[in-house]
């Protein structure tokens, strides 16, 4: 038995050398090395090294002799967990510029908590034309797509939900508008938000009763989630507000928490005591209730809240139309200036003009003067301030009112139970930083608060603003620095680290902050902001995994093809793609397709093997099979001129000397091979100008692909036709109409009848630009970010890119197409045996694969080479072979089609571009298609 004992235990410690032995020889993604350690636990610091890889924390020691692909140095720095802002506002200016997050990555903020109220979703039917999503799941769809440099946590919003239901109206919901709103809540809560947030203050929330909010908070506890809430009142009535807050909580058997903390107004002052007592008294009784601050004594908010909330039950665009009627003046004056009971913010600064600052005025006659107080204003326009605050009111303005203390901040901060917040989130490269907080907050906190008046340690400072965060947020697995948890993790240096916002200037970067790293990338380095995005939305409980894109599949599992389940999954787990579908043949057959994630994101409608999606420039292939089937038909030549076919000199003669007389010359096979003449990257894309061209011509927008060609003959080329390659959009454009006017029919029903058709091919089609006119099957399309309509029936107003940013229906023979995997398939495979083909000669095969000749198929040298573009197809020389494919790009769209040397085609359309890993997502599946294709050894026959 002793020897047993003895053999196992020298197994145990062999075992435990190994891994040892392991984990230094393992190559670490990144190492943070000599920093000052302060863990977010509130223990004291250390010195030590980090080694991060696959985004986690693996290894705190000394890790001077390991292996790793960077090393940031922090000697002299100290190394924390990243910051987590509890009241971030919105993640959207993230979507549209990833570089808004600067103010918050140079503060040290790896997550903000978005949603104060209002939150980016849900969406209102009626909105859906705006935004093209209505859901939470569609939101988080298109952060994920799109990519972010820091952690997203979202709360749902109450006045959203609110709006979406009643409206501005100031009037209880019925039982049946109740259920619904809470039926939007549910929906939040599965798609992985945190709870319900509300902002009371602000028409409309503040004419909600207890009894809705606590209903709407019960939804989000049904989930696990949690009640945030800007209270009803933060000055006269904050105990009240504080109980209210409480009640509600218990109600919903919800946790709580109270965002930026405060007792308004000189008079009130004393009350910070009470509330803080208060909330410790609830946590003492087994309540879970938390508070942020934010290290300011003036607050901020839109300079209309200083009016009393019952003038504007009718919105806020009413009460504006009424703003010139002085009887209506006097009354808001006589109320500001003598009444309580509400949230008086002129009252909390002691009716002192001189003590609200104007961060932002909307108004042209005062932006000079923005940083400076209404009473500064007034004096330097000449004109009475309560005028000047009436103007401000209708421009819109950012006020802040001084109404807090200094000995009221540090109590609040010295509670564990409170965090900090910005109460700004992204605000980079905008106006919207009106407020020095924006860029100041944290640094603020540690430098003015906890370094030099010592209020509280580093430590516990660190503490409060990272684990204590986390742990307000769910974010469990971060906020700490300790193995196995997200190396959310910054370096700063502590004994420089100095806020420069100001009144004057809010947008002031701070100064201190060296290297933040989000889960394990490197997303600012020394000052600047990296092109990275690994940041992530970090969902709540009541999200099921199981609902993820990744995790869906609607076609039967087939033990041959595991290698495909397997790795698309793992690649729409990785890119965060919604859906995708695949198709692969073999000896000119389909012998496999598949069909992932989800078709339509708000119905969790899977993707299927009929799912129809816009194949962009896949489209090019097809229109050169119709080409060359004319050719064979004798009725053009690859060498004649396109002016021949479209008769264009009614046009020309308009264009006069504007004309260029090389346009003669484009013959039919230079538009084919991209050597017609434009250059998109030299000059523009002729079919993303709806709207000008259309303007042009005195036509309603958008314009029509003979409305584009007859303004192209009055720009000149970019280089002389059949010179170079050069991939031009505009040349298909020219051949869709060559095949109109050689065959009488739209060029949509002659692919469909002379080239689909043959193949077996009966659902492709041309694609509608608008959202309300998706074919049957086909997919939503996922795209963040805006663009203006190009249609006249909403002109230059806000649209989704994929539906009105563009004309799909004149791209129709370069890029209109949807249709489904298998199809393209079994296009792909249709040339696989020439002699056989259904839809063109073996001749015309090989034409279409032939290398071009000069400068697009040969170098300067005259050398082939090895990449170049053929009859409507890219062909690439390898080693083995030739392979032939194209991809095609659209806002919301990525697509590639290949067709493999040894006679298998491949096949993958996805319903959105981007990932944060990848500018297009068929380019970036590319190499993976070919390597599943490699391991499946059993085909079948």
């Amino acid at each position: 038995m002793k020897t047993w004992l003895l053999l196992l235990l020298q197994a145990v410690c062999l075992w435990g050398v190994a891994l040892a032995t392991s984990a230094r020889g393992a190559e670490f993604d990144l190492v943070i090395s000599n920093g000052k350690v302060v863990d977010g636990s509130g223990a004291p610091w250390y010195f030590a090294d980090l080694g991060i890889k696959d985004g986690k924390i693996v290894q705190i020691g000394d890790l001077a002799d390991q292996d790793t692909k960077k090393t940031l140095d922090a000697t002299g720095m100290v190394v924390a967990p990243g910051f987590i802002d509890l009241m971030g506002q919105t993640a959207s200016p993230m979507l549209e510029n990833p570089k808004t997050a600067i103010n918050l990555l140079s503060q040290g903020i790896t997550t903000i908590n978005a949603g104060e109220g209002s939150s980016a979703a849900p969406q209102s039917p009626d909105d859906e034309r705006r935004y093209g999503y209505t859901t939470m799941a569609e939101y988080f769809t298109l952060v994920e797509s799109r990519g972010i440099p820091l952690n997203l946590v979202q709360t749902i919003g109450h006045t959203q939900v609110r709006r979406i239901v009643l409206g501005d109206t100031d009037r209880r919901p019925t039982e049946q508008e109740l259920s619904q709103m809470k039926g939007l809540v549910a929906e939040a809560m599965e798609a992985g938000a945190i709870g319900v947030s509300t902002a009371l203050i602000y028409p409309p929330a503040v004419y909600a009763p207890t009894r809705e909010i606590a209903e709407l908070a019960a939804e989000a506890g049904r989930y696990g989630g949690r009640y945030y809430t800007h209270m009803r009142n933060e000055g006269d009535r904050l105990l009240e507000a504080i109980d209210e807050a409480l009640d509600i909580g218990q109600t919903a058997d919800a946790p709580v928490h109270i965002f930026h903390l405060k007792a308004a107004g000189r008079h009130n002052w004393g009350k910070m005591q009470l509330a803080i007592a208060k909330i410790k008294s609830a946590r003492s009784e087994g309540h879970q209730v938390t508070a942020d601050i934010y290290p300011y004594i003036n607050n901020g908010l839109g300079i209309a809240a200083l009016i009393h909330p019952k003038h504007f039950e009718n919105g806020r665009a009413q009460l504006i139309t009424k703003l010139d009627d002085e009887s209506l003046r006097a009354t808001i004056r006589e109320e500001m200036e003598t009444t309580d009971g509400w949230e008086n913010w002129f009252r909390h600064t002691g009716n002192d003009w001189g003590r609200i600052v104007i961060g932002r005025s909307n108004h042209p006659d005062y932006r000079e003067h923005d940083g400076k107080s209404v009473a500064q204003i007034a004096e330097a326009i000449g004109e009475d301030p309560w005028d000047t605050f009436f103007k401000l009111v209708r421009s819109g303005a950012f006020a802040l009112p001084e109404t807090m203390s200094d000995a009221n901040k540090i109590m609040a901060m010295q509670q564990e139970f409170v965090s900090f917040c910005t109460d700004v989130g992204p605000a980079g490269g905008s106006r919207s930083a009106s407020h020095p907080r924006a860029f100041g907050s944290f640094p603020r906190l540690l430098s003015k608060y906890v370094r030099d008046l010592g209020a509280i340690s580093l430590e516990r400072a660190v503490a409060q603003a990272s684990a204590a965060a986390a742990n307000n947020v769910m974010a469990y697995d971060r906020g700490r620095i300790a193995v196995g948890l997200a190396a959310d993790v910054i370096v700063f240096d502590y004994e420089n680290l100095t806020d420069h916002a100001d009144f004057e200037h809010p947008d002031a970067i701070s100064e201190g902050m060296r290297y933040v790293v989000v889960n394990g990338e490197l997303v600012f380095d020394d000052g600047n902001q990296t092109d990275a995005k690994p940041g992530r939305v970090l969902r709540g409980p009541g999200y099921r995994e199981s609902l993820a894109p990744y995790r869906q599949q609607s076609t039967p599992r087939d033990d041959r093809f595991e290698v495909y389940d397997r790795s698309i999954k793992e690649f729409m787990k990785t890119h965060r793609a919604p859906g995708v579908s695949i198709a692969v043949t073999d000896k000119g057959k389909v012998a496999f397709s598949g069909a992932y994630g989800y078709a339509d994101v708000a119905k969790r409608e899977p993707v299927t093997t009929e799912s129809l999606f816009r194949i962009a420039s896949l489209s090019k292939p097809i229109t050169a099979v119709a080409i060359l089937q004319l050719v064979e038909d004798g009725m053009l030549q690859l060498d004649d001129p396109v002016l021949n076919y479209l008769d264009a000199e009614d046009s020309i003669a308009a264009a006069g000397d504007k004309f260029d007389e090389r346009f003669r010359k484009i013959t039919i096979r230079h538009l084919l091979q991209h050597r017609g003449g434009w250059d998109r990257g030299q000059s523009f894309d002729a079919m993303f100008r709806s709207v000008e061209f259309a303007e042009q011509f005195n036509v309603p927008p958008p314009a029509t692909p003979d409305i584009v060609i007859k303004a192209m003959f009055t720009y000149p080329l970019d280089f002389d036709p059949g010179h170079r390659y050069a991939y031009s959009n505009f040349g298909y454009c020219l051949l869709g109409r060559v095949i109109e006017n050689l065959t009488d029919q739209s060029y949509e029903s002659y692919v469909q009848e002379q080239v689909l058709k043959p193949i077996g091919v009966t659902a492709m089609r041309i694609g509608k630009s608008r959202l309300d006119q998706r074919s049957e099957n086909e997919v939503r399309y996922y795209h963040s970010g805006d663009a203006e309509s190009v249609f006249s029936d909403d002109l230059n107003e806000t649209v989704p890119w994929p539906y009105g940013g563009w004309f799909l229906e004149a791209m129709d023979a370069h890029g209109a197409w949807i249709a489904s995997a298998t199809d393209l398939a079994k296009f792909a495979a249709a040339f696989d045996d020439p002699d056989h083909c259904p839809i063109l000669s073996r001749e015309s095969i090989e034409a279409m694969f032939a290398r071009p000749p000069g400068l697009a198929g040969h170098d300067d040298e005259g050398n082939a080479k090895d990449r170049y573009y053929s009859l409507g197809w890219s062909i690439v020389d390898i080693p083995k072979g030739v392979n032939q494919w194209h991809t095609g790009s659209l806002a919301g769209t990525a697509t590639i089609m290949i067709r493999r040397h040894d006679g298998k085609n491949f096949v993958a359309l996805f319903n959105a571009r981007t990932s944060p890993r990848a500018s297009h997502l068929g380019r970036a599946m590319d190499r993976l298609l070919h390597d599943m294709a490699n391991q499946v050894s059993d085909w079948p026959e």
